[in-house]
């Protein structure tokens, strides 16, 4: 593939990222690659280029003699997804805090500066706005932060894993960002967040354990059991 489409199937893969995360694009709905170029105002090359990375990633899922859809995570998926990254975020607070030197510590606690920082500006737009621009920064910033801690492992395959988990728990996700507690849900989770580099700078595993169970149970109450009759999230 050529620079030019390169870039342009790295657009589409934001843009159609972006509609199956905000929910434009339906759980379980059909994926059209001449629906989606004529969208984007692109050829079907990167389009598809960017369907195939999708695919790869988890989002799009290929039903055979039917074609492309979006990704349905259940129930069970979901308990499952986060049994999964309870042991890989294990493994990756523990290398952390065997291996971090100041800076990387300092790297990461600018990430949740940064996040802070920007939210503040959030909560002033217009409240029409917040849900999308709040889920928009979240997303980002979460993985960021995650991420983060598990490159300091200098595992490239830990790096990988945490990633495809961390990217994959944003479809479920979203039903937080339509919850009247929303703001309340993000700032406990960047909160946590914060504990997590607190202990990590002590080198307190016992403490990074326990702040990963309180960081798995926040996720079960706002992405689990929110209703317990929707079989999908």
């Amino acid at each position: 593939m050529d620079f030019q489409n390169s870039v342009l199937a790295d657009h589409a893969y934001s843009e159609i990222l972006k509609k199956i995360l905000s929910l434009e694009i339906k759980p379980g709905s059909r994926i059209r690659e001449d629906i989606l170029a004529e969208q984007l105002g692109v050829s079907r090359t990167p389009v598809r280029e960017a369907v195939n990375r999708l695919t790869q990633n988890g989002f799009i899922t290929y039903v055979k003699r039917k074609g492309l859809y979006c990704v349905k995570v259940t129930r069970q998926d979901l308990l499952n997804l986060l049994e999964l990254r309870i042991a890989l975020e294990s493994l990756s607070f523990e290398k952390c805090i065997d291996m971090a030197s100041e800076e990387d510590i300092n790297g990461i606690q600018k990430i949740v500066n940064d996040f802070n920082e920007k939210l503040a500006v959030i909560l002033t737009h217009n409240e029409s706005l917040l849900g999308t621009e709040i889920a928009l920064l979240h997303n980002d910033y979460d993985v960021r932060f995650h991420v983060a801690i598990a490159t300091i492992s200098n595992s490239a395959r830990l790096v990988q894993y945490v990633n495809e988990v961390e990217t994959m728990l944003l479809i479920p996700r979203q039903r937080i960002y339509t919850s009247n507690e929303r703001e309340e849900i993000v700032r406990l989770s960047w909160a946590q967040h914060q504990l997590i580099i607190n202990a990590i700078r002590a080198r307190n595993k016992e403490a990074a354990t326990k702040l990963l169970e309180d960081h798995r149970k926040l996720m079960v109450d706002t992405q689990v059991n929110i209703d317990n009759s929707d079989e999908s999230a």
